[in-house]
């Protein structure tokens, strides 16, 4: 059968948005996915997530609009036809502005697509209608603060880069399962001769490949940094010149880093302090070490207290100034998108601004009975919040309310469509258009739409002006196609026509080596970067230091559940979407427990045995894989799942707390504590005699 190839784009929450090539049969139906080799960053190497997309694509969706008929939760629909449901969406959203007011409302979304058109045009209706505005800070919050508080821009080296390193650190980056275009890059600095050094709690794959891999105690990555400085400062690998022209470096901070020894930070850290003086050493020899941080080290109460810290290590030593040196975060600055066409912020009322509701605490948000006016309308889109926001067991509890009406837009039963009123089928980014800026990369992308919508899917753009026109709505932005949305947003932005891109499907947008090494001043109003980070939140550390705010610091956490508890990504899921497709569920096998041997022997445990792992938020039943790929006091489960792969019926973050992090929100996903016991076959806890 005859194929046509069309070129799209990855629009997952991922740093590299991979350029791709779609092959599509004469029938209409996706054949395959492969990388678009032409693209100058991912250079035509997808993940193996998205190259099996066809089971996403052309597997269980949501084709029709659905209307509930049984209990919330119990996933109990009837089909309904596009008009009524939208009907009843309007009616129930008009119901909750008479009675409770515009902020009653709350429009949920995040990275399902990270399109720039389609992913916040609920930001329209919000900023029309006054409904309450949606703090989006579960991802990457907790490190942009920690991040601007040195640098002051997101933005770095270029990561191609690492091909003129000679030490490149991956830094809480598990960058074989979730950036492995970055790998790319740093496979052929290795064969030109640079060392590969990670940095994370457990052996991951990424840590495997490494040539050297440190694995400190979750939460602990500021006082390795700050251990690590203490010795560039002592055995004389500063660059003094560079720290006085481009930092706030003083002698108050000198004195500070002075008390900051590798014994101390081995207590802290669980590392030697042999090791901790290897490392500095080696970073400090190093011609030009390249640091790339990933997400996994914000995660944490402490979390932009680490970043901030690691984030001083080439101003020590001057490796920012070199080709091939110095450090990233994220590339999100790179270029500046105005978004005003698709968001519309010139609507809200400056006198009225709307209320801001932290999306990290949607489960205390839904349950708080003194909010006021209470949430008594939910919208989601591109996000699932009952299974990938903290503390799961009160966001279901708030979902469950009977009072509570909820609209979900989604293209798989997810396990937030469950506890719907109405669910809408969307379409997947293979069927509508958009653009794409990558938060680890710098080219913008266009992606024009490759199949027909699936059976009566719309896109998020067409079903937020549909609503608004059933709302009254009549103002012109609502009236605006995709495509015409996107030519707006373009021109907004300074940047040229699509029609003028010379046939290609992206620009690239890479800032010049002067900029992104910030060898003219860094982006603070200075010009410096700062070690003094100043945080408004006064109990944060003024200097770079450890801070001791994570679960295992509070005494009744750390003497109840001894252990520490992660949910570090899979290799073979990104999102909770692809927990929909069978084969990607059979890949990634059941829900697994990592834990040491030695913790395990402790516990009467053994490998393959169920095992219940809990705290004071919940419980759930995995299985035990017993493994010395993470450190003793440590265990984890690699996610995602779906509620339904577990006994219990809620997913890994029933585990997670859900407290607000210093300084701006965020989500500590591994900053956790539990316990463990041994279960036996059919589930019950196992019973051992008294010795």
């Amino acid at each position: 059968m005859p194929v046509t190839e069309y070129r799209g784009t990855c629009p997952l929450d991922c740093p590299s948005a991979c350029a791709l090539l779609v092959r599509v049969d004469a029938k209409e139906r996706l054949e395959s996915i492969r990388g678009n080799p032409d693209h100058p960053f991912t250079r035509g190497v997808i993940c193996g997530k998205v190259n099996r997309y066809r089971e996403i694509q052309e597997g269980p969706r949501i084709e029709h609009p659905l209307v509930r008929t049984g209990s919330k939760g119990q996933g109990q629909f009837r089909k309904a036809s596009w008009d009524e449901a939208l009907d009843i969406v309007a009616q129930n959203l008009r119901q909750a502005m008479e009675q409770h007011g515009p902020e009653s409302i709350l429009p949920y979304y995040y990275g399902g697509t990270m399109g720039i058109v389609q992913r916040p045009a609920w930001d329209r209706l919000t900023h029309r209608l006054g409904w309450s505005r949606l703090e989006k800070n579960i991802c990457s919050g907790i490190g942009q603060a920690g991040w601007q508080a040195g640098v002051g821009k997101g933005i770095g080296p270029d990561p191609k880069e690492m091909l003129e390193s000679d030490l490149i650190i991956l830094w809480g980056i598990n960058a074989v399962s979730t950036n492995i275009n970055l790998m790319t890059f740093v496979k052929e600095a290795r064969r030109r001769g640079a060392t590969l050094l990670v940095v994370d709690p457990y052996r991951n794959r990424t840590a495997r490949l490494a040539d050297h891999h440190v694995a400190p105690r979750p939460g602990t990555d500021a006082a390795l940094a700050v251990a690590m400085m203490h010795v560039l400062l002592e055995e004389g690998f500063e660059d003094k010149s560079y720290l006085a022209a481009f930092t706030d470096f003083d002698a108050e901070l000198r004195a500070h880093l002075g008390e900051r020894t590798p014994e101390w930070a081995a207590a802290i850290t669980g590392l030697t302090a042999a090791e901790i003086r290897a490392f500095a050493r080696r970073y400090g020899q190093a011609r030009a070490p390249f640091i790339r941080i990933g997400y996994g080290m914000t995660r944490h109460n402490n979390g932009a207290v680490n970043v901030h810290a690691v984030s001083c290590l080439p101003a020590i030593t001057g490796a920012w100034a070199r080709p091939g040196g110095g450090i990233l975060f994220s590339t999100g600055d790179a270029l500046r998108i105005n978004d005003e066409p698709v968001r519309q912020t010139a609507w809200m009322d400056p006198s009225a601004v709307t209320r801001l509701l932290d999306m990290s605490r949607l489960g205390a948000i839904l349950t708080d009975t003194s909010l006021a006016p209470p949430v008594s309308a939910l919208i989601v889109a591109n996000a699932n919040p009952a299974a990938s926001c903290p503390d799961l067991r009160r966001v279901h509890a708030g979902l469950a309310r009977e009072e509570l009406f909820t609209v979900v837009h989604e293209q798989v039963m997810s396990d937030t469509a469950l506890w719907a009123d109405v669910v809408l089928p969307a379409t997947t980014f293979l069927e509508h258009a958009d653009l794409y800026k990558s938060y680890g990369q710098n080219t913008l992308q266009y992606a024009r739409p490759v199949l027909p919508p699936r059976a009566q899917a719309r896109c998020n753009h067409d079903l937020v002006n549909a609503i608004a026109k059933r709302l009254g709505c009549d103002d012109e932005p609502f009236t605006w196609s995709v495509s015409e949305t996107i030519e707006r947003t373009l021109a907004a932005s300074g940047v040229p026509a699509t029609d003028a891109w010379n046939g290609k499907s992206w620009l690239d947008f890479t800032p010049d080596p002067d900029a992104a090494h910030f060898r003219k001043g860094f982006a603070q109003p200075d010009g410096r970067f700062h070690f003094r980070p100043g945080w408004q939140n006064t109990r944060m550390p003024p200097l770079p230091d450890h801070w001791p705010v994570n679960q295992r610091d509070q005494l009744h956490h750390a003497e109840r559940y001894p252990l520490d508890f992660m949910t570090p990504p899979a290799h073979d899921v990104l999102n909770s979407t692809f927990t929909a497709a069978e084969e990607a569920r059979r890949r990634r096998g059941p829900p697994r427990l990592w834990i040491h041997p030695d913790d395990a022997q402790a516990r009467g445990i053994e490998d393959g045995a169920p095992v219940s792992v809990f705290n004071d938020l919940g419980g759930l039943t995995m299985t035990a894989k017993i493994t010395s790929d993470v450190r003793p006091g440590l265990c984890l489960c690699e996610s995602n799942y779906h509620g339904a792969e577990f006994p219990e019926g809620v997913s890994l973050n029933a585990l997670t707390h859900g407290d607000r992090v210093a300084p701006a929100g965020g989500a500590a996903f591994h900053d956790n504590r539990v316990e463990v016991k041994a279960l036996d076959r059919r589930g019950r806890e196992r019973t051992f005699p008294v010795l």
